[in-house]
């Protein structure tokens, strides 16, 4: 009796660590050319299965400008994995808290403002992560039809995301 007591205390306690989810979200700045030409502003959701951000699933939706114009620009959803993590890096004084430097690869899928589909894939080499905050620099991304046809490309000019 003990030792099945023991074996479901265990299986529980590993069972709740595994399903620890945080949550957060996101706004970046970011500005496209060819597949969908505008800048915009986009807000983000942010499923983080992992204990310390290392894989984060995000889906965002987009607001910007074409000329004068306010138009959507789009939505994606995308697969983040950070590469390594440096806790003394050569950016730290960018920081006033400490920060670890941690880029970060990102693939995924985005529909334009018309709703044609696009497969998008980005690489975030200025990625920094605090307790809850994670911070994101020049983060380019690269857009792709259904075929793999290259449509255009984009950039994050700054990106801020909170995960509790």
């Amino acid at each position: 009796m003990r030792k099945r007591l023991t074996l479901v205390v265990l299986l529980l306690a590993l069972s709740t660590s595994l399903f620890a989810f945080g949550f957060g979200y996101g706004m970046s700045m970011e500005g496209f050319s060819g597949y969908n030409q505008s800048s915009s502003a986009r807000l983000s959701l942010i499923l983080d299965p992992t204990p310390d951000r290392y894989l984060t699933l995000e889906a965002g939706a987009g607001v910007g400008l074409r000329g004068w114009s306010m138009v959507f620009s789009g939505l994606n959803i995308d697969l983040s994995l950070r590469t390594f993590s440096l806790h003394d890096h050569i950016f730290s004084f960018m920081f006033a808290n400490s920060t670890i430097w941690s880029p970060k690869l990102s693939a995924g899928v985005m529909w334009d403002d018309g709703w044609n589909p696009g497969w998008r894939f980005s690489v975030s080499p200025f990625s920094f992560l605090d307790v809850h905050y994670s911070y994101e620099f020049l983060r380019p991304f690269f857009v792709f039809d259904m075929d793999f046809g290259f449509s255009g490309w984009g950039i994050d000019l700054i990106r801020v995301s909170y995960c509790f």
